[in-house]
């Protein structure tokens, strides 16, 4: 399949191995360097760039579940050009290229940019998934109906996320203004906090969430944004909040998450790199790698595991 779109940079592919075609994948990466509606740290435009080249100095091998992911076919494609002065523009060419991924039978991995690109991918699977539920890892409630002056700011994702699906949990939350917290107590909204000083309590929110999930069951969407993780261990985002789950707190999270529903696409977003600091970038591509192994692995999918 061909792009209409190409990026600024030269083209590496994920996990540093050669490029197979996209028929002859299981999985499709697809980088999305847009960031014009940030409102503090610019630079997630450069976030796909940052994951595909720490993931050229990984191993690709998973030594957890024994399998080595690149084996199933990663397609990396050359990527989405975003429309710089249109939101709606950048939303509708990730919805086509997602479109066309999804109609081919791939999985999509959508690498931001900043939040906002999660609704490309998120409205290019409820054309294929019918009933579709969206799991969101997010430290920010990202509610706003508005924010300055545009309905698709990487502030209001969530809440355009929760006008396409039914099923929306977000978990991981500890940011919020009080006119959306109002609204989420209001309407009932599944909304998990992860309350700072509080870790327990944390994780049993999550653990919650994560019951909510399976019990629904049927065919979902992640969205990650980075900032959900402890900046202690993610500095490099967009708006990083104090407290939250480490890496090791998300791993048997969502490998439950992948091994009990249908997990049908994803993204990471938000990864805004720090200069002379690369952890924050290995640590996505290894947390890609790490899903894509739950996904993929060759390990039996039961229901403790």
């Amino acid at each position: 399949m061909k792009l209409e779109y190409t990026p600024r940079w030269p083209h590496f592919t994920f996990g540093g191995a050669p490029n197979p075609d996209l028929e002859d994948s299981s999985v499709a990466i697809v980088p999305v360097p847009y960031d014009s509606t940030a409102s503090y740290r610019p630079g997630s435009r450069m976030g796909p760039e940052a994951i595909i080249d720490a993931s050229r100095n990984m191993e690709l091998f998973d030594m957890e579940t024994g399998s080595s992911p690149i084996e199933v076919g990663i397609h990396t494609m050359t990527g989405v050009e975003p429309s710089r002065g249109s939101p709606e523009e950048t939303i509708r060419r990730i919805r086509n290229v997602v479109d066309e991924v999804l109609s081919d039978g791939k999985f999509p991995v959508l690498l931001g940019g900043e939040h906002t690109v999660s609704l490309g991918g998120v409205g290019a699977a409820v054309g294929h998934a019918g009933e579709l539920g969206v799991l969101v890892l997010d430290a920010h409630c990202d509610m706003r109906d508005e924010y300055e002056g545009s309905r698709y700011s990487h502030a209001c994702t969530n809440r355009r996320i929760s006008e396409m699906v039914k099923n929306m949990v977000v978990a991981g939350v500890r940011s919020c203004s009080h006119e959306e917290w109002e609204l989420i107590q209001r309407d009932n909204l599944n909304f998990y906090q992860w309350p700072e000083g509080n870790r327990e309590k944390g994780l049993r929110n999550m653990q919650a969430a994560l019951d909510l999930v399976i019990e629904t069951g049927g065919n979902w969407y992640l969205s990650i944004d980075l900032d959900v993780l402890s900046p202690s261990e993610m500095p490099g985002v967009s708006t990083p909040e104090p407290s939250g789950p480490l890496y090791d707190d998300l791993l048997p999270f969502l490998k439950k998450f992948i091994r009990r529903v249908n997990l049908i696409g994803m993204d990471v977003v938000e990864l805004t790199p720090v200069e002379g600091d690369v952890r924050s970038q290995f640590m996505a591509t290894k947390l890609i790698y790490k899903i894509l192994a739950y996904a993929f692995g060759s390990q039996e999918r039961s229901p403790d595991s």
